[in-house]
């Protein structure tokens, strides 16, 4: 199965519901639309401020802290307490994506990703949750996870 890398919160979001769409400054290649793709937490996550910063540049002329606190309420919608405790460095779950849009022209996308121009929107359905996440190395780009790791987790 093909994997992805996203970084906390983006990955769990994608999962529980808040996230529809991961956005890429590249389009879906063709043979992934219809797939079903493995997410991977990356062990890298933006830390507080960063993330605050990234809220606050692309949230439609919400004020910064409004936008905010939208993330950390989804982020104890999905329960966890912290960005901390949302698992890094694993597959936690799959996805299936539906289509490759332009980020401008991605319908109901929500507060969750960067929609600037130029960039892609990746439609996301048919979420599976891990009942625990699997630790894994990831990688830019897509790349290959055993499909007995993830049979094994299910």
């Amino acid at each position: 199965m093909k994997a992805i890398s996203i970084w906390q919160p983006h990955a769990s979001l994608l999962l529980v519901g808040p996230k529809r769409y991961e956005t890429r400054g590249w389009r879906l290649p063709r043979t992934i639309i219809g797939t079903r793709v493995a997410i991977h937490a990356a062990k890298a996550t933006a830390d507080l401020i960063e993330l605050a910063e990234y809220v606050s540049d692309r949230i439609d002329g919400a004020p910064a802290e409004e936008a905010f606190e939208r993330y950390l309420r989804a982020i104890l919608a999905a329960g966890f307490r912290t960005v901390g405790e949302m698992p890094r460095g694993s597959i936690i779950g799959s996805v299936v994506f539906k289509e490759s849009v332009p980020s401008e022209l991605a319908e109901d996308h929500g507060d969750f990703g960067d929609f600037a121009p130029g960039r892609f929107a990746w439609l996301a359905a048919e979420a599976r949750l891990l009942p625990e996440p699997v630790p894994f190395r990831g990688m830019q780009g897509f790349f290959d996870v055993p499909d007995e790791l993830l049979a094994e987790a299910a």
